[in-house]
């Protein structure tokens, strides 16, 4: 065996030759591959991050929408506040007046709020209700009469009268 034909050594080197050949034709074809596979991995993240900027902006898109929408409820809920307020003092206006009190005592009487509070304070307050042709005189002779009912209780303090609203039913 140590003795090999000449023609089966060439057949030999011809076959390793070929094998060779054949060994680099895959390793090139290897390369091929990888670069291809990287280079679709590369695309394949890129599309990932793009798709991922999308969502996020259609996210802040749509966290626009919501702080936009936020907004108009709480405008809306404003709004209803005010027309309950304004419902409420609806009905104290509308109700049959207290049996000892004229129809304009028994809406001073139950439009005032109930904190104690100055003349001034107190005027303002029932200007604001639409009493705006009341005087302040006139107020206060409503108040005075209140007084003397025992719907309010005045007290003097470093110069200033104070008035609370006293609970009457």
């Amino acid at each position: 065996m140590a003795f090999l034909k000449d023609t089966e050594r060439e057949q030999l080197r011809q076959l390793v030759k070929a094998c060779l050949l054949e060994i680099s034709k895959l390793k090139i074809e290897l390369k091929k591959c990888q670069k291809e596979s990287s280079r679709s991995l590369v695309q394949e993240h890129s599309k990932l991050q793009e798709q991922q900027k999308e969502q996020d902006i259609s996210i802040q898109k749509k966290e626009e929408e919501i702080k936009e929408l936020v907004k108009k409820l709480e405008v809306k809920d404003l709004k209803i506040k005010e027309l309950e307020k304004i419902k409420d003092q609806f009905k104290l206006l509308t109700q049959k007046p207290k049996k000892d009190l004229t129809s304009f005592q028994s809406n001073v009487y139950l439009l005032l709020p109930d904190s104690e509070d100055t003349l001034d304070n107190l005027y303002k307050w029932i200007i604001n209700m639409g009493f705006t042709e009341l005087t302040i005189q006139n107020f206060e002779h409503a108040l005075r009469n209140l007084e003397r009912k025992g719907y309010f209780r005045s007290r003097e303090s470093h110069g200033n009268v104070f008035w609370k609203k006293l609970d009457k039913d």
